[in-house]
C-alpha cells in the first residue's frame, strides 16, 4: 500500500521533469506496471514499454489498444492510425495534437487550467524507434474507461478499468446526523463513529476521543484510517487516511474491507463537514489519483473558501499518512 507522500512526491517530479525519452521505468527508476482489467500488459522490446515526458504518459497505441479489444490499423502511406470497436472509431496521424473521434475533431491531450477550465496541451502522436505513441488517457477515456494509479514499493501500478467491466461503488451505511462541536460533543461523535466503523474498530487504540479503522486485525500498523476528535487540540477533528484500496488486491480475503475505505472516508468528512465535504473528498481522491495539476494548490494551507466549508480545512501531507485538519480547535 502506499502513502500520499509517495504520490505527491512522483507528480512534483511528473510536473517538472524534461529529458530524453526513455521507458518509464528507467526514468523514475521504478518499475511500471500496466493493468487492463486486472490483467497485466505484457510490454517488451518489440511492442515498446510506457515512456513520460513533460508529465504525461504515452503508450504503445497497438498493444494497448488491442488488450483491450480495439482493432488498429496503420496506413504507412498517410502515417494515419485507426483504433475501432462496434461503437467508436478514433482516427489521427502522427504528428497531429488532434483526432478524430466518430468524425468529431477533438484535442489528443488536455488538462485542468488554474480557473478549472480544460484546455488543450500540445501533445501530438508520435513515432518512437517504429511504434506509434499518444497519452495512456487518449484511447482509455474516448473508449469510455477510466485510468488510475498507484504506488507500492518501487513499482508504479497503472490501471485502466473499461466502463463496461466498472462495478458501483459499495454501500457502507452513514453515521447518524453530524457532529456535536459543543464542549463535551467530541465524546458522542467518537462513539458515533466507532460505531459506523463496526467490526473493523480496533479497541487497542483510541478510545472516547479517536477512533481506528483495521478490519484485518493482526498489528496495529493494518489500520486504514483513524479520527481524533478532543478538546485542546489545534483542530476541531482530525481524519488521517494511512492507506487506500489498491486494484492488486482484487481477489483477496481482504478485498471487501479494502473496497470500502474511499466510501468511509468520505461519510466520516460529510459527519465533520457537512457543508464542504464533497469537494473536500474530490480534492483528497483526485491527489490519489493522479488528478492534481499542482499540489500546492491543496496541501499545507487552508481551502475551505475553495470547497465552501464555514470551517478552516487544511489538507496536510505528513508521515504516516494524510491528514485532514478540521477547524481550528477554538
Amino acid at each position: 500500500m502506499k502513502k500520499l507522500i509517495k504520490i505527491l512526491t512522483l507528480i512534483t517530479l511528473l510536473a517538472i521533469f524534461v529529458s530524453p525519452v526513455d521507458t518509464y521505468a528507467n526514468t523514475l527508476d521504478r518499475e511500471v506496471t500496466i493493468h487492463i482489467d486486472g490483467k497485466p500488459v505484457q510490454f517488451n522490446n518489440d511492442l515498446g514499454y510506457p515512456i513520460v515526458e513533460n508529465g504525461r504518459t504515452l503508450v504503445p497505441v497497438r498493444i494497448i489498444s488491442e488488450d483491450m479489444g480495439y482493432e488498429v490499423k496503420w496506413d504507412n502511406p498517410t502515417q494515419k492510425v485507426t483504433i475501432s470497436d462496434a461503437n467508436t472509431k478514433i482516427e489521427f496521424k502522427i504528428g497531429d495534437s488532434t483526432a478524430l473521434i466518430n468524425g468529431k475533431r477533438v484535442p489528443i491531450d488536455t488538462r485542468e487550467d488554474a480557473n478549472g477550465n480544460i484546455v488543450q496541451v500540445d501533445t501530438k502522436a508520435r513515432l518512437i524507434n517504429s511504434r506509434t505513441y499518444v497519452p495512456i488517457r487518449f484511447i482509455t477515456e474516448n473508449f469510455g474507461g477510466t485510468v488510475d494509479w498507484k504506488i507500492q514499493g518501487k513499482t508504479l501500478y497503472v490501471y485502466i478499468v473499461r466502463g463496461e467491466s466498472s462495478t458501483p461503488t459499495p454501500s457502507v451505511g452513514s453515521i447518524p446526523g453530524t457532529a456535536d462541536y459543543s464542549p463535551n460533543g467530541y465524546i458522542e461523535n467518537i462513539k458515533k463513529v466507532s460505531e459506523f466503523m463496526g467490526d473493523g474498530l480496533d479497541t487497542r487504540i483510541g478510545g472516547k476521543d479517536m477512533a481506528y479503522y483495521n478490519p484485518i486485525g493482526g498489528s496495529t500498523e493494518n489500520g486504514f484510517l483513524y479520527v481524533v476528535d478532543r478538546p485542546g487540540e489545534k483542530y476541531d477533528a482530525l481524519v488521517v487516511v494511512k492507506n487506500w484500496y489498491f486494484d492488486s488486491d482484487a481477489g483477496t480475503p481482504m478485498e471487501k474491507e479494502l473496497k470500502t475505505i474511499p466510501v468511509m472516508t468520505k461519510e466520516i468528512l460529510r459527519f465533520y463537514l457537512p457543508d464542504g465535504y464533497e469537494k473536500l473528498y474530490k480534492i483528497i481522491d483526485d491527489g490519489y489519483n493522479w488528478r492534481w495539476d499542482d499540489a500546492s494548490k491543496y496541501v499545507g494551507k487552508d481551502i475551505s473558501n475553495l470547497i465552501g466549508s464555514s470551517k478552516p480545512v487544511k489538507i496536510i501531507d505528513g508521515t504516516g499518512g494524510l491528514r485532514i485538519e478540521i477547524g481550528t480547535g477554538k
